[in-house]
């Protein structure tokens, strides 16, 4: 099997065709063995096969041809890291933010439940997730180590500000409020209050959002909305009666609004934090550890059709050896009991000695063509053709 990806991320895709590809995603129905990972920054397709599979792929997920010529390709080994690299939040304006690995485990699940993917691909990207988490324990931490924290900070020297939505990345922002020297007064405004349990923090039904754009000096939107949340007109009458402006935080993708020219309004998008984002620190053991993790990964995903054989190919071997031998000593044994503790015994030295040339084949350090080489030399090459 193949893994390939195609890459739609800031900043090389601007944030005008990132909404396009977000809204495309909402429009269409899933594709069999075809993952898409979508949030504010990027928007991710892998795919268990070549660049023509994924082309393919990219066609039937958002319906635009020659779409592909605006991704970054990635293929192979370089595929497989950089998935991992994602969950780890390595590719990330800020390094090792938190929220990432948490969006990418709930897609990874949704995938599966609705069967979308499986095999060999579900266990890769599982494995990305056991990954990400190992790296993130190599990254110091941070108070400020996500997204989240960086529009917390925008907001940070108003004393009220309203965060639309309740999901992952508006929680997120409520604790990068709460965590500032001086928090604000805060206003969660929810489609399901009955399910926000902040301390200290007021909840309004989302029939609300408009009195809150009116009303209060920061407003934060962090919804999952499949359209924006007020048209251009129903905006503009909500803008116009304010007296002071508006700094207005939209995280969403695709947007949650689109203020109108000359609207007293400081707007800030997804892309404006991205640039306001400072990287920390790159962690060498970090990049290492993902680097040699996705290299096995990759390397069991490729052997797969032909390392399981050739160890089953071993194992039999053995225990034919095995049972030869104890057909040979069988005559000479006193007590009936003898024969099971003979052909125990054989069978633990066997597979005691099997275990190094087990453990080489499957190892991603080993080369490429260690697993036809112990195929030759334990004579299991014909047998393998017809398994």
């Amino acid at each position: 099997m193949h893994v390939s990806t195609a890459s739609f991320a800031y900043p090389e895709v601007d944030g005008a065709a990132r909404s396009d590809l977000a809204r495309c995603l909402r429009e269409r129905p899933a594709s069999p063995d075809v993952f898409v990972f979508s949030t504010c920054l990027r928007t991710e397709v892998i795919v268990p096969g070549d660049r023509a599979e994924l082309e393919q792929a990219v066609n039937r997920t958002f319906g635009q041809p020659a779409l592909l010529e605006l991704a970054t390709v990635r293929t192979g080994q370089k595929a497989v890291e950089h998935v991992f690299r994602i969950t780890a939040g390595l590719e990330s304006p800020i390094l090792g933010e938190r929220e990432i690995l948490t969006q990418f485990r709930q897609a990874v699940h949704s995938a599966q439940e609705d069967r979308v993917v499986g095999g060999l691909l579900g266990k890769m990207l599982e494995t990305a997730i056991a990954v990400g988490r190992q790296a993130r324990e190599l990254l110091p931490e941070s108070p400020h180590d996500s997204m989240a924290a960086v529009a917390a900070q925008v907001v940070g020297a108003f004393d009220r500000v309203a965060v639309l939505g309740s999901g992952v990345i508006a929680k997120a922002v409520v604790y990068g409020l709460l965590g500032l020297p001086a928090p604000p007064g805060i206003v969660i405004v929810a489609r399901h209050p009955e399910k926000v349990t902040f301390d200290n923090v007021d909840v309004w039904t989302f029939d609300r959002a408009s009195a809150a754009l009116g009303e209060f000096p920061a407003v934060i939107s962090a919804t999952s909305a499949k359209q924006r949340l007020l048209g251009d007109a129903d905006l503009a009458a909500v803008l116009a009666g304010r007296t002071v402006p508006l700094t207005l935080v939209d995280m969403a993708m695709p947007p949650d609004f689109s203020p109108p020219a000359g609207s007293p309004v400081n707007y800030v998008d997804i892309d404006d934090l991205a640039r306001m984002a400072a990287r920390r620190p790159r962690r060498d053991d970090a990049d290492a550890l993902v680097t040699s993790e996705a290299a096995g990964a990759y390397r069991h995903v490729v052997d797969h059709g032909t390392v399981g054989p050739v160890i089953g190919g071993l194992m039999r071997n053995a225990d034919e050896t095995v049972n030869g031998v104890v057909e040979r000593f069988a005559g000479r044994l006193g007590k009936g009991d003898d024969r099971a503790l003979l052909q125990q015994t054989a069978h633990t030295v066997a597979r005691t000695l099997l275990a190094r040339p087990v453990s080489y084949i499957r190892s991603a350090d080993g080369p490429r063509d260690a697993v036809d080489v112990i195929a030759e030399a334990f004579g299991l090459d014909d047998g393998l053709d017809d398994a």
